[in-house]
Order: structure tokens, then C-alpha cells, then sequence
């Protein structure tokens, strides 16, 4: 007997994805209800609300806008834009689209309740000149969760004056919310309330910083700021005290023993970790070979460990003039790892040997065992070098040999890189000088000494020889070409000082090099040379090798700091694994280096922005103290409000504004870079000297103005 016939089995058809979606909404050339979306799918009843959360992450993305009426419709198609919120601190504001594109301006009263740094949806408006215009109509994300700022007291309501200044509204906190914090402190709150048409945002206070005046405040808020993460988890700490602080015998077998060696480390006065040691040996004949030693950090720090993982999210360390925050626990970053004065340590060497003009000849790379035998600075290498104080020199006896070795090999290492093209570029520094409370006295100029040059020339032959002999794939250090638009507007800026630059220098970097050697002759060469950086492209980590331009490199990474940065880690493990003939414990997937070097790269420049912001801070309070003093300096910018001065006797600029020039009207001329008066053909312009005296410090906008000490003007009488 047959059994019944079976019935077909329903296969069920997957739910329409979000390009689907899209092209739905494409197709039906209008805003859509749920509704008439499902049937425009021909969707099953079991596959609507699938249909129904995905358009609600479109919505949450801005590819769609939910209208009244419960309609959704293509943002595209709306003349509707999404994006961050940029504010200025004046009022007005600009949103730049995911999609690209130019900025959107919105005007003050369009910004609606939007606060800096919302994600929003803006309709475009129309046009002023070539500029769009917009208007807030949603806000799709509300990314500022706390404030930083100073507690005040109006009458019985409290507030938060936000040291942001693109923030513009103040954020009520309600006395039970105070959280012990008294009027004049500097606080945290965590936003509660947002702003709306008719009232400012409300919350709460979580963490009392303390006084605006303590120096450690000032730091706490950059950290803060910038969003640096401060103190190490209990996990990382607990693996970190694990760390045996003695060199075990069985680690020494099978490293070269290199503590023999004179071994040496040249830093800064407040070095606070010492990744690299170096050494010079010069043989018969003239020959040359340098030891650059590494820390060797990946011995200590194990792939996917809780303190590799905590480096990593951080990616470098940060350092200000009162402390650091470091990428390592303190007891590896400044102890157990860092090359310390008289002590052996483990470290990763390249060892590289030259003939007598300074031409590499062969490389060898190893994991070594070093004694640092002497903690040098770069005052002291150039007093014992340059200025050859015999006192130091008889200190320092055994070290002059081959010290005098390290100078001759760097002017013949320096001599190569120029004839390639390399740009060999002087910045001056500043270094902070602070009294017992922490707080700035002096900001000093420190131009590059030979002693740099050394260290500089050492690191930079042995990150591309590392570079050279990993190859591809690998993280690597590059710096693309100047973007054109950027060289053009730089040759403009040069023609104001009567400087041409040829054209070839965008292609060719030894064109550039031979420029920078004319400008060099002249006063203005470190104005010259600021502006050139800023004209260039900034250097980053990438997962393919593009070249350094301003190296003139084919090949460069970095290989000497694994104490401070995390791809130098990731090298360090890369090489020590080609050394062992295994291979590296992460990926070398294309997508995979480019996604790990994008990371490292955007908190490198969120460090390096933390670090300037707390110059500036310091800058300004120096100044503070010295208003109504007199200094001489450099016109190092020019606009249709003033001029900006860079002081010669402490490391900070000022501006000295047009309404301060009270002997005539002057006239902006911005293809000369100028300021012209109109009566007397006094004129203001780039580069030119000029005595100032200090007439006001703003220190919460950070803003110095200064007054001219015009003898010319003040002798000078008008006519009748």
C-alpha cells in the first residue's frame, strides 16, 4: 500500500539585505511607509521585521530619514547630508559628509540644539559663493557623553563652564550632583540632560580634578581631553609585577654577549626610558661598525598577554613636562626593560659595518645582552664635543674616543643622506623648565646639536636597515609625496620672502635638499623650514611600502622605540621570528598590517596633539608671569587681523593685532603677506624683526597679545 504523497517542502527565502533595501527605495522614487516597503519586497510576513531592524540601522547610519507620518526616504534623494559636527568657538559651525565632499557651513542659529561633535543629518539650504550652507535637522548621535570645565555659582544655580570652547552652552549641574566639588574647581560630568531650544544641558559631576592652578590639573584635563587612557587595568598590573626583575642565567643562552662593549645612551635631560644604546668601533682602514642596541621589550611583553593588548589600544606613550602616560607598566617602561646607567640588560641589535665614506657594507641583526656604561645627554655630548670643557672631558675620558668615532661616522652618514636627497631639516625644541610646584618658569629653545644629529643619524640606518632586510610584507614608516595644491600654496608663501622654489621639487626630494641648503645661509631658514613641514604630508604607518619622501628612503620602519611605541614591538617581533625561521605571531594579511597601522597612526597623532596642546598651556602660563615685559622676535605670520611674533628669548609666539597699531590703517596684502600702512608705507612683513613687550595672556582661549615697542613710531610726528 502507498503511503501518502509528501507535500513539497517551502523553502524559505532569506529576508532582503540593506543594498536591497536601497535599491527599493531607488526604484520606488519616493518616500516609503513600512508598509508599502514590505509589499514593494514581496516580503513574507515572517521576513518584515527582519526587513524592519535593518531599516532602522539605515536610519541609525543616515542612509535613511524618517519623516512625519512614519515615512522613510533615501537621504541622497533629499538633498540631505550626514556627518560630524564641527564647531567654532564663535558661534557658527561645519559638518563634513561620510560620503566626502566639501564641508557644509551652517550658521549659528542652524546649528538647532546640536552640540560639537553630534553626529547629524543636515539639509543643504544653498549656497554663499562657492560655500555650501546647511540647516540641523537631526541628531543621529550624541558623541559627547562628559565635560571638562570650571564649577561656578550664579546666585543658587551651579554650573559647568566647559574647557572646551567649541561647547557652547554651559552644563547645569543640580546641587545633588555636586559630588563634594566646591565653586573654582576644575571638574568631570557626565552629561545627563541635552541641550534643547529652551534649555541648557543638565548633569552630574563624577570626578573632582581640583584646582585650576595645580600643575597636575593642567595635565589631568589634556589627558582627559584627548582621551588618553591613564591608569593601567588590574590585570595588565598584576602580569607586570610578575615580571622577574633579575636577568635569569638560562635567558642568556644563545645571545650575543655584547656588555663589553662601551655601550652608551644619549637622551634628553628629563629622560624618563632609555630604548637605544649605541656604540662606534673604528678599524684599520677607516672602516666603521655601529652597534644601535633596542630594548628588548618583546622578550618581556608576550603576544596577546593583558599588557600586549593595553599597548596596543594605547600605541604610544605621551609625555608632558610634569609625567608621561606610558604605553607599558612603569616597572618595564622605566625599570626592567629601559637601558638604566650600569646595568645589564636584554636588547635586540643591529649591528651595521661602513667602509670610509660611510656606505653600508653588510648588516647583522641579533638578541643581545648589553651593560650601559655610561647615561649621556645632549648638553653633555656637546660640551664634551663641540665647546670641549676640559673639566668634562677629564670626567669623561674614557668616552671621548669614541665619541669623537660617533661624530665622524655621523657626518659621513649625514654627507650619504644628502646626496640622495634626504631633507635635512634642524626644528628647534622646547623644554619646559618647572619650579617645585610644577609649574612653568622658563620654555627654552633647544636647537639640534651634533649630539642629536648622532642619535639621529644612528636611529634612522638602523630602521631602514631592519626595513631593508624584513622586506614585504611589514609595517613600515612612509611619507608620501606633497599633495601639489599644498607645494603650490608653499612656492606662494616663498615668493613673499623672495625665495623661488623650482617646480621639480614635488617629484624630486634633492631638489628640495639643495633649496633648503640656500635657505639655510639666511635668517629665516627655521621659518622657512616650519612652513615646509606643514606644506608636506604628514608621515604614517602603513601595511605597504610607499617610500619616505623626506628621507629619500625606499625602505623605512621603525625598529628603535618598543618601550614607547607599539609597531616598533610589532618589528621587533617580526624580525626576531625571520632570526628563529618561524614566522610572526600576527597577521601579515594586506588588510590586516593597513588596519593595525591606521590604529597606530590616528593615536600617534592623538598623542602628539595631547603633547602640543600641553606646550601651549605652558607656554602661555610662563607668560603670564611676565606681562609688561620686553622681548625681540619674528614675524611668523601675517593676516587681515595682525601678525604673529615668535619670541627669540623664551620658546612662544604672540600676536600683535591691528587694532594695537594705532600710528596708521594698514592694508592686508596677502599675495605679499604683508602689512602695509596706508599714510606712512610702514610695513609689517614675514620675517622681519620687531621688538614686542607682553600686554595681555588670555589663559583659558590660551591667546598672548602683544604691543610693539616702536621707537620708529612713537619719534615719528604727524604732519599738520
Amino acid at each position: 500500500m502507498k503511503g501518502k504523497p509528501r507535500r513539497p517542502r517551502r523553502r524559505s527565502r532569506r529576508p532582503p539585505g540593506e543594498q536591497q533595501i536601497i535599491v527599493a527605495f531607488q526604484k520606488a522614487a519616493r518616500p516609503l511607509l513600512p508598509v508599502e516597503l514590505h509589499q514593494f519586497l514581496n516580503l513574507t510576513p515572517t521576513q518584515t521585521g527582519a526587513v524592519d531592524q535593518i531599516v532602522e540601522q539605515l536610519v541609525a547610519r543616515g542612509n535613511l530619514i524618517s519623516l512625519k507620518g512614519g515615512r522613510f526616504g533615501l537621504a541622497e534623494e533629499m538633498n540631505l547630508v550626514v556627518g560630524d559636527l564641527i564647531v567654532h568657538p564663535d558661534g557658527y559651525g561645519f559638518v563634513t559628509p561620510e560620503s566626502g565632499g566639501q564641508d557644509i557651513y551652517l550658521t549659528g542659529p542652524n546649528l538647532k540644539e546640536a552640540w560639537h561633535g553630534d553626529r547629524v543629518v543636515v539639509r543643504i539650504e544653498g549656497r554663499r559663493g562657492r560655500r555650501r550652507e546647511g540647516r540641523v535637522i537631526r541628531i543621529l548621535e550624541r558623541k559627547v557623553r562628559e565635560v571638562i570645565g570650571l564649577l561656578n555659582l550664579t546666585g543658587d544655580l551651579y554650573y559647568v563652564k566647559p574647557e572646551e570652547e567649541r561647547f557652547l552652552f554651559d552644563l547645569i549641574i543640580v546641587p545633588e550632583g555636586l559630588a563634594g566639588a566646591q565653586t573654582g574647581d576644575m571638574v568631570r560630568a557626565r552629561v545627563t540632560n541635552y541641550p534643547t531650544a529652551h534649555l541648557n544641558p543638565q548633569g552630574e559631576i563624577i570626578e573632582v580634578l581640583g584646582a585650576v592652578e595645580d600643575a597636575a590639573v593642567q595635565t589631568r584635563l589634556v589627558i582627559l581631553k584627548f582621551g588618553l587612557p591613564d591608569a593601567f587595568p588590574p590585570d595588565v598590573l598584576a602580569e607586570a609585577r610578575k615580571v622577574p626583575a633579575k636577568i635569569a642565567p638560562e635567558v642568556l643562552e644563545g645571545r650575543l654577549d655584547l656588555r663589553d662593549l662601551p655601550l652608551v645612551t644619549i637622551d634628553g635631560e628629563s629622560a624618563r626610558d632609555f630604548d637605544d644604546g649605541v656604540c662606534v668601533v673604528k678599524k684599520p682602514g677607516g672602516h666603521f661598525t655601529l652597534y644601535v642596541a633596542i630594548a628588548d621589550v618583546a622578550h618581556y611583553v608576550a603576544p596577546g598577554s593583558a599588557m600586549d593588548q593595553e599597548a596596543r589600544m594605547r600605541g604610544n606613550s605621551v609625555y608632558f613636562p610634569q609625567r608621561a602616560v606610558h604605553m607599558l607598566p612603569e616597572r618595564l617602561s622605566t625599570d626592567i626593560c629601559s637601558l638604566r646607567p650600569d646595568t645589564d640588560r636584554l636588547a635586540v641589535a643591529a649591528i651595521l659595518e661602513y667602509d670610509r665614506r660611510g656606505v653600508l657594507k653588510r648588516s647583522k641583526f641579533a638578541r643581545v645582552v648589553v651593560h650601559n656604561h655610561a647615561r649621556l645627554t645632549y648638553r653633555l655630548v656637546q660640551r664634551l664635543l663641540a665647546e670641549k670643557d676640559r673639566r668634562l672631558r677629564d670626567q669623561y675620558r674614557p668616552f671621548l674616543k669614541m665619541l669623537r668615532w660617533m661624530e665622524e661616522l655621523c657626518g659621513l652618514l649625514r654627507e650619504r643622506r644628502g646626496e640622495r636627497g634626504s631633507l635635512l631639516m634642524s626644528i628647534p625644541e622646547a623644554e619646559v623648565v618647572l619650579d617645585e610646584r610644577g609649574w612653568p618658569v622658563d620654555v627654552l629653545r633647544v636647537d639640534h646639536f651634533v649630539s642629536h644629529q648622532i642619535i639621529e643619524e644612528f636611529m634612522i640606518a638602523a630602521n631602514e636597515a631592519v626595513a631593508a632586510y624584513l622586506g614585504e610584507p611589514s609595517l613600515f614608516r612612509v611619507h608620501e609625496r606633497p599633495d601639489p595644491a599644498k607645494l603650490a600654496a608653499f612656492r606662494v608663501y616663498l615668493k613673499s620672502l623672495d625665495f623661488s622654489l623650482p617646480k621639480e621639487a614635488g617629484r624630486d626630494p634633492r631638489v628640495l635638499k639643495e633649496f633648503l641648503e640656500e635657505v639655510r645661509q639666511t635668517p629665516l631658514a627655521p621659518m622657512v623650514q616650519l612652513m615646509l613641514l606643514r606644506s608636506l604630508k604628514q608621515a604614517r604607518y602603513a601595511g605597504e611600502n610607499l617610500g619616505h619622501y623626506g628621507l629619500a628612503s625606499d625602505w623605512y620602519t621603525h625598529f628603535t622605540s618598543p618601550i614607547r611605541r607599539y609597531p616598533d614591538l610589532q618589528i621587533h617581533r617580526m624580525l626576531l621570528a625571520r632570526l628563529a625561521g618561524k614566522k610572526p605571531p600576527f597577521s601579515l594579511k594586506p588588510e590586516d598590517l593597513e588596519a593595525q597601522a591606521s590604529h597606530l597612526s590616528k593615536r600617534e597623532r592623538a598623542g602628539i596633539e595631547a603633547e602640543r596642546e600641553m606646550l601651549s598651556r605652558m607656554q602661555v602660563r610662563c607668560l603670564a608671569h611676565r606681562v609688561g615685559e620686553s622681548f625681540t622676535g619674528r614675524i611668523t605670520g601675517v593676516n587681515a587681523f595682525g601678525f604673529f611674533v615668535s619670541l627669540n628669548e623664551l620658546y612662544a609666539e604672540g600676536l600683535v593685532r591691528l587694532v594695537d597699531l594705532p600710528d596708521d590703517y594698514y592694508r592686508y596684502q596677502e599675495a605679499q603677506q604683508r602689512l602695509v600702512g596706508r599714510r606712512t608705507r610702514r610695513t609689517f612683513r614675514l620675517g622681519d624683526e620687531v621688538a614686542v613687550k607682553v600686554a595681555h595672556v588670555d589663559l583659558k582661549r590660551r591667546h598672548v597679545n602683544l604691543i610693539l615697542e616702536d621707537r620708529e613710531a612713537d619719534e615719528e610726528s604727524y604732519p599738520d
